[in-house]
């Protein structure tokens, strides 16, 4: 019996080292690593982007028509505005919060436009008054147009749509699923790229960068491999690269695109704290001249829009939260819900200019300002705060 037993003892042992085999025998082949080109294949890239281009164009438009505005003498009637924004494709992929505030904002610009005069920003707001035209000269008759309460609601348009509708266009696509190579072509298109990714803004370039692509090459150092601009490029080719290589590759598809995503959000970010050290600067600039007062007030102007526009994205959609945006506006004292109760003009009060400048870069409480309230959010370095405060196209003579 025991030299029976041991036998069946043996015979099992066999049988489960013959079963180990078999299951070693049906482990799968290992999936290859996804092998990441270093340029993006344009094929079928027009073909396939019509609609990102078509919302691209009618953004332009509408962007040039309000610019009209800019010249004192000139008036920017409401029905030319409405009738490029209303019924386009670029309203349809608009967020509808974002919406709705172009419908405030473009009477208030229409309203402010065609003056004739100089508007008197150190007495804004002046009761009764529209706003106007500060000129970027003393004297000039050309600048940036502004409400009564010198904000320029070009800039909370425009930047603002980067967000609400072409970012918000974006993440519409890669949510419906079914990602294709089409797919990633769309993405690169209505982010402001072209397949070259020329990292530039040169106008003889055909792969010039344009809107939200435009300002990650600004904040982009060209010899960083790890910029954001450089991230964008990787992000959006190795997406490419994954939807040619099959449902193998999806994990690294989504991957991709969540840091595509994350990024251009970073990009833009960036692009909020450059213009607070704009402000920043020509507010405590010695010489406050029509010139220096407008520039400053400019980029405030893109600081809020470029913020404003997250509030119109789905909230799963990108990093930082509606509450964080509404901190970070009411910092900027122009809350996302009201154009009319901002209080811009308060940056320039000489009773109140200097109490308002900490919203801007914290200089009182190093956790309140925008600046460092954005680098919190986005885990940013100081170096890359500092980094940011420089025009990297501009410095390294990309245009």
């Amino acid at each position: 019996m025991k030299a029976s037993f041991r036998i069946c003892g043996l015979c099992v042992l066999a049988l489960v080292v013959f079963a180990s085999c078999k299951e070693d025998d049906r482990v799968t082949t290992p999936t290859p690593d996804l092998q990441i080109p270093s340029v993006y294949d344009s094929t079928g890239y027009a073909a396939n982007v019509v609609t990102e281009s078509q919302v691209r164009a009618e953004l332009a438009t509408l962007t040039g028509r309000m610019q009209v505005g800019r010249n004192m003498d000139s008036t920017v009637t409401l029905a030319a505005l409405q009738n490029l924004y209303n019924g386009t494709t670029l309203r349809s992929v608009t967020g509808a919060s974002y919406q709705a505030k172009i419908d405030v904002a473009l009477p208030e610009l229409a309203r402010a436009s065609g003056k004739g005069v100089r508007y008197a920003w150190e007495n804004a707001p002046v009761s009764g008054s529209d706003g106007g035209v500060i000129p970027t000269a003393v004297g000039g008759r050309v600048g940036y147009l502004y409400d009564e309460h010198v904000l320029e609601l070009e800039q909370v348009v425009e930047k603002g749509l980067f967000a609400a509708a072409m970012y918000n266009h974006a993440v519409s696509l890669i949510s419906a699923g079914n990602i294709t190579e089409a797919t990633i072509h769309k993405l690169v298109e209505i982010y402001g790229a072209k397949p070259g990714f020329g990292n530039n803004e040169r106008s003889s370039d055909p792969n010039r960068d344009r809107f939200s692509a435009q300002y990650a090459a600004r904040r982009s150092d060209s010899a960083n491999a790890n910029s954001l601009y450089a991230q964008i490029k990787r992000n959006l080719i190795t997406a490419q690269a994954a939807v040619k290589g099959g449902s193998a590759f999806n994990a690294q598809r989504d991957q991709a695109l969540a840091d595509f995503k994350l990024n251009w959000e970073k990009a833009i970010a960036a692009t909020v704290i450059n213009y607070c050290h704009s402000t920043l600067s020509g507010l405590t600039a010695p010489n406050r001249d029509d010139g220096v007062i407008t520039g400053a007030m400019h980029a405030y102007g893109e600081a809020v829009g470029f913020l404003s526009g997250w509030k119109a994205v789905p909230a799963s959609q990108r990093r930082i939260t509606d509450a964080q945006i509404d901190e970070l506006l009411s910092l900027l004292r122009a809350p996302f819900d009201q154009t009319a109760s901002a209080q811009s003009y308060l940056f320039l009060s000489n009773n109140s200019a200097t109490a308002q400048l900490f919203r801007l870069d914290g200089r009182n409480d190093p956790n309140t300002g925008v600046i460092e309230r954005l680098a919190q959010i986005y885990g940013f370095s100081n170096a890359e705060v500092e980094d940011f405060r420089r025009n990297w196209v501009a410095f390294q003579n990309r245009r």
